[in-house]
């Protein structure tokens, strides 16, 4: 079982400090087999990444000790590596939404607990999901109001299309609460009077409210694609070949007849969609036939 692990922390970091701290988590990274990605910048710090329990451990207090913070790590695990290797960038913004915020400071006075989380909701609070639309198809509170965004650069002006009440209580969530972050300096600008985020995001609420409030799976962005109510990887969903978003449909190909998960919404596009793989939509768009060798066996259970 491999272990893995995400956080982020948003404190002030020297630009010019920015490519030696990439080459020290690259080399102590090889050095303890770490996979995963890692965003640096002046913001800060975001990163999920995976690998054994004590080599992990060992990353965890490296950068602790690299960076001088006390990190609030978020665990889960995979039955396989979620990543395929260790990529360390250099980013503007560590999570983008077009606008640079060097000097946030997490808002800890705005941030709920699971506990405290679940309590409100209780109240049927005002609640805002900023996850992409993706994201809420496959699992949210029901309470929720949807922005129906394709990208988090889209939030400052769905927020406003919402019409909420600004001086109501508002609760936002996303998977690990680092959008939150920006979110909530958003829209403390633009008005909103008593804003809370759920601290640690979904990821934090299931850990300790399994099977309650949230209906559904999280998506996750790595191989895993979404954690069940356990958070154990899932077993519902597999990246769509062709929009790279998750997909529960299960189709034979309708060029190579293997069995494939493809996205509702791909496959209600055109017939080259339902389809195993970019390749094999191309050539069965393009009318070629299919050489690959099936057995009889690989055929029949194909079409079962």
């Amino acid at each position: 079982m491999i272990k893995v692990t995400s956080f982020y922390k948003f404190f002030p970091i020297t630009k010019n400090l920015l490519s030696n701290l990439k080459k020290k988590l690259e080399e102590k990274g090889q050095v303890l087999k770490i996979r995963g990605l890692i965003l640096i910048g002046e913001e800060g710090i975001n990163a999920t990444f995976s690998g054994e329990t004590q080599s992990l451990e060992e990353y965890k207090d490296y950068l602790n000790n690299l960076f001088k913070q006390d990190f609030i790590y978020k665990n889960s695990y995979s039955n396989k590596w979620n990543f395929k290797l260790l990529s360390i960038k250099i980013k503007p913004e560590i999570i983008k939404i077009g606008k640079v915020y060097p000097q946030l400071q997490e808002s800890t006075n705005r941030h709920l607990t699971a506990e405290e989380w679940e309590n409100r909701i209780n109240k049927n609070p005002q609640i805002v999901d900023i996850r992409n639309i993706y994201e809420v198809n496959i699992g949210k509170f029901n309470q929720a109001k949807n922005l129906q965004i394709e990208s988090f650069k889209e939030f400052p002006q769905k927020i406003e299309n919402l019409k909420l009440d600004k001086n109501e209580d508002t609760l936002i969530y996303c998977t690990g609460g680092i959008r939150c972050e920006k979110a909530l300096k958003i829209m403390e600008d633009k008005g909103f009077k008593n804003i809370y985020q759920l601290k640690g995001g979904i990821l934090s609420y299931l850990e300790h409210y399994p099977n309650s409030h949230f209906q559904g799976e999280c998506f996750v962005f790595d191989h895993r694609v979404a954690l069940d109510q356990n958070l154990h990887p899932s077993k519902k969903y597999s990246l769509c070949p062709h929009c790279g978003q998750p997909g529960n449909l299960s189709i034979d190909c309708n060029h190579c007849y293997k069995k494939a998960i493809v996205c509702s919404i791909c496959l209600k596009k055109q017939a080259y969609y339902k389809t195993c793989s970019k390749n094999c939509a191309y050539h069965y768009k393009s009318g070629h036939k299919c050489y690959i060798k099936h057995t009889k066996k690989e055929i029949h259970a194909s079409k079962e």
